[in-house]
């Protein structure tokens, strides 16, 4: 098991995390880097949910920042997300 599924779950126990983390988690789980629109298209969650739940998550370092590419959906350039 990762050590971000780890952590999830670690916290989740103490209440810190709930239900849109986990699916943003387990959305970006297998790939290598996702881009919040990806995010949001791939697990349901609304985009501006999703990008508040990154930013705690990223506080948590359970994501962190990859790789600058385009995005798949928007075309734009964008800094990637991955699991840490």
């Amino acid at each position: 098991m990762n050590t971000s599924i780890k952590a999830y779950r670690q916290i989740q126990a103490d209440g810190t995390i709930g239900k849109q983390h986990f699916k943003i988690i387990m959305t970006m789980r297998g790939r290598k880097n996702m881009s919040l629109q990806e995010i949001s298209n791939a697990s349901g969650v609304s985009i501006n949910a999703v990008c508040g739940r990154v930013n705690e998550l990223k506080k948590l370092k359970i994501i962190s920042k990859d790789e600058k590419r385009k995005c798949r959906i928007t075309g734009r350039t964008i800094q990637s997300l991955a699991l840490s």
